[in-house]
């Protein structure tokens, strides 16, 4: 009986450390191509095209995982990884020769429509990845300033990559740097303008009444003053600039820090500020755990054009 305890015991360590390999394979591999071909939130789309063959035996050792057996960290940081990669794998089926994701599409469907993400035996769409999953699923706004479209509007894309042990940190630094960046929020003729995420979600972010809230919960000193002092809170949104974020775009101070060192797991898991062991905290708090609709066809919500 005391064998078959410790053979049990040994099993399951393996197969623990055999997962803990596999995701540490992917991220490094994932985390030397952001370093290689994105910096200040740019994609050398140029540099990619003579490097697909990293591009897709990166995208294969994601495909390996299967996100069932994460831990919800792990699992909600797999998606954003996956959603990111992704983007860039579809632009580059068209690149040269494309000056936006909404040419990857068709008449008929949307690019973010399409099935094209092969993860942990499924093929998803980035939409099944953003609507489905994590906002059904996860419903936290903070996602919505990791996730890159690959736009020169959208929150810059990141040259490290998202790790589940360091992930609130760095859902609560990114959401930080994009809302005191002024192409993320800023007042303007005494009004809020906000980029148009929070028109295209605006229930994620409580409604136009909830989300002179959330800026003010992120705003730094000056901004804060700034949304203190309007006498309407009433937001504007800016034009969605949908160029290829193959140039630099609007975003300015967003980008500092989006540089971090890549070379070994630990310097690329941790955002400025963030000790070795990580925020005590884990993921943001209150989210749901995986419910059985894993990977179901998205509601209708509504969202981007």
């Amino acid at each position: 009986m005391f064998k078959m305890v410790m053979l049990a015991i040994l099993l399951l360590l393996f197969a623990s450390f055999a997962n803990a390999a596999q995701s540490s394979g992917y991220l490094d591999h994932y985390g030397a191509f952001l370093a290689t071909h994105v910096r200040g939130g740019v994609v050398n789309y140029a540099g990619i095209k003579a490097d697909m063959a990293r591009l897709d035996a990166t995208l294969a050792l994601m495909a390996a995982e299967n996100p069932e057996t994460l831990a919800r960290p792990d699992r909600v940081a797999l998606y954003i990884n996956a959603y990111n990669l992704w983007t860039i794998r579809l632009i580059m089926e068209h690149w040269p020769g494309i000056t936006s994701i909404k040419e990857a599409g068709s008449f008929l469907a949307s690019p973010w429509k399409r099935s094209l993400v092969r993860l942990g035996g499924r093929t998803l769409s980035l939409d099944d990845i953003e609507h489905g999953i994590l906002r059904r699923q996860y419903p936290d706004p903070r996602l919505h300033f990791v996730l890159n479209c690959a736009s020169k509007s959208c929150p810059p894309l990141l040259s490290v990559p998202y790790r589940g042990e360091v992930l609130d940190a760095m859902l609560e630094e990114r959401t930080r740097a994009c809302l005191n960046d002024p192409a993320g929020a800023r007042v303007d003729g005494g009004r809020l303008r906000l980029i148009r995420i929070f028109d295209w979600y605006a229930e994620d972010f409580g409604g136009w009444d909830g989300q002179w809230g959330f800026v003010r919960r992120f705003a730094g000193p000056a901004l804060g003053a700034a949304l203190d002092a309007l006498a309407d809170r009433r937001p504007l949104y800016d034009d969605y600039d949908w160029s290829l974020n193959d140039a630099p775009g609007p975003w300015t101070s967003a980008l500092i820090g989006a540089n971090a060192p890549s070379s070994g797991a630990d310097a690329a898991a941790r955002p400025s500020g963030v000790g070795r062991d990580g925020p005590p905290s884990g993921l943001a708090p209150g989210l749901p755990p995986l419910g059985d609709g894993a990977g179901s066809a998205p509601a209708a919500m509504p969202g981007r054009p």
